[in-house]
């Protein structure tokens, strides 16, 4: 039990190492180009195209320093087509009721919709929808969770899935550094930790169940491609 403790404690630092390196270098890009109160303020989802990047190099580093020689069981495997197929209908299930929620309960800001212009729109939907889907499954269920139940694991069965404890803290993780965006939007910060809890939770279930990251990037995706849909919704309306 004590080294899966120690295995938290690597990979809280490790995470919030990332994310650091890759805000400050964000922040000395803005200010560099003297860009910071558009990127911060204006269109603050821009911030992903230098971050998320970033933050998928450096935890694949990490994965890659931890599991070279066994990135299979790091989530880096195929899944078979049957297995995907399930999962992405499960998991579009859960994402349209969860997003559908959140959005009765706390609509998102205007600021964080898809933009109107067509080019930006599509920058939009490749960064978030896409690219930062794909970067916090690697962090957070590929390096975060993978640690923890690598190192020990502790998993409650319910018959046609497992909850480990890795999952559990790796979905925690993920809702708690949704926080500052949620304050930097205007959002309602409960929703929004609620609905990257559900959508962390899931993920890393799906994780469990597979053995691979793609099921849980597919999932990310879904949740992220319906608000980017209910979005442009707004835009026509």
């Amino acid at each position: 039990m004590i080294e899966w403790f120690i295995a938290l404690g690597i990979g809280l630092a490790v995470s919030m190492a990332i994310y650091f390196v890759a805000f400050s270098i964000m922040v000395m890009i803005t200010k560099r180009k003297g860009s910071e109160a558009n990127v911060a303020l204006v269109n603050p989802w821009m911030s992903s195209i230098i971050v998320s990047p970033i933050v998928l190099l450096l935890s694949l580093a990490a994965i890659f320093m931890f599991g070279s020689t066994q990135l299979d069981l790091w989530g880096f495997q195929l899944v078979p087509y049957e297995t995907l197929s399930l999962l992405s209908i499960v998991g579009l299930t859960i994402a349209a009721i969860t997003v559908g929620l959140s959005e009765r309960l706390s609509p998102t800001p205007q600021k964080m919709n898809p933009p109107s212009a067509t080019r930006e729109r599509i920058v939009f939907f490749f960064v978030i929808v896409i690219l930062a889907s794909v970067s916090e499954e690697v962090l957070f269920r590929g390096f975060f969770q993978s640690i923890l139940d690598r190192t020990l694991l502790l998993s409650i069965d319910f018959g046609l899935f497992s909850l480990t404890a890795g999952a559990l803290v790796s979905a925690l993780l993920f809702s708690l550094v949704h926080i500052a965006p949620a304050k930097q939007m205007g959002g309602s910060i409960f929703v929004l930790m609620g609905s990257a809890f559900i959508l962390g939770l899931v993920a890393g279930i799906f994780l469990t169940y597979s053995g691979s990251l793609l099921p849980s990037i597919i999932l990310h995706v879904e949740f992220n491609l319906i608000g980017f849909a209910l979005g442009i919704r707004k835009l026509k309306e």
